[in-house]
């Protein structure tokens, strides 16, 4: 009778313990589930964020104390997938050399006036107008236009990109030449400066140089952008569909509008 007890009691003890590396695995199951749909949830969310999130305007990074703020969200590494994140970070900094090449071109036109007179004025003139107009549409006509096209894969997006940066190409390659009174401080007025004044003849130099790296630079990147395009599975028909389908939809927003009224 003892005997039977102690075995009843040792198999009592072995379920009991069984059960509780069952329980102990059950938890561990369903904690490494819970951990999974969490992990799929938080993916989902960032990705729907990087399409459809509204973000936070970042960019320009601007001081707090300025009367104005930001206007538009910038990441990079958030935004656009790793494979692309080279070639939009490259096309980025071009933005910011043909910043760097505007500003160089105005200061320039204004050593020009201060130097030549009211001969240099309306190379001056102009110089400023293409530094504030121009430096805030590069960003959006083709480096922010490639920016969403990455980020939204639209092929609509890169068609207006090659569009806009071949002009980008074209104003560069002008820049570089520099025609009297254009505005530029390319090789013709840089040399025409150097007769009247060495130190700013040879500034202007330089800027010229600059615009041919900036326009060279530019013809390396759109090919490169290209062949990722190309890559990609973009094409002209996808650009036509995202286009009709656009311009469908803003004629029905406009129809509801009207509508309502």
């Amino acid at each position: 009778s003892s005997g039977i007890n102690a075995e009843y009691g040792g198999n009592e003890e072995t379920m009991q313990k069984q059960k509780l590396v069952e329980d102990e695995f059950r938890k561990r199951e369903e904690d490494l589930e819970r951990r999974e749909r969490q992990l799929r949830e938080e993916q989902k969310r960032l990705e729907d964020a990087r399409v459809y999130g509204d973000r936070v305007p970042n960019f320009p990074p601007l001081p707090h104390f300025f009367p104005c703020d930001p206007c538009v969200y910038h990441n990079i590494d958030f935004d656009i997938p790793p494979e692309h994140q080279l070639s939009v970070r490259r096309v980025f900094y071009h933005w910011q050399f043909t910043v760097f090449c505007y500003l160089m071109n105005f200061i320039v036109c204004f050593g020009m006036i201060c130097k030549l007179g009211t001969s240099a004025g309306s190379a001056f003139g102009l110089s400023l107008l293409y530094a504030g107009l121009f430096i805030p549409l590069s960003f959006l006509t083709w480096y922010r236009m490639l920016y969403n096209a990455v980020r939204l894969d639209s092929s609509m997006r890169y068609m207006l990109f090659f569009f806009m940066y071949g002009f980008q190409i074209f104003v560069s390659g002008m820049a570089a030449l520099g025609f009297s009174s254009g505005g530029f401080a390319g090789w013709i007025t840089a040399f025409k400066t150097m007769e009247e004044n060495k130190a700013l003849g040879a500034l202007g130099i330089l800027v010229s140089m600059a615009w041919c790296a900036n326009c060279l630079i530019a013809v390396y990147l759109i090919m490169q952008i290209h062949k990722t395009y190309r890559s990609t599975g973009q094409s002209m028909e996808k650009a036509s569909g995202e286009f009709a389908a656009s311009a469908g939809s803003n004629r029905n927003v406009a129809q509801a509008v009207l509508r309502s009224l």
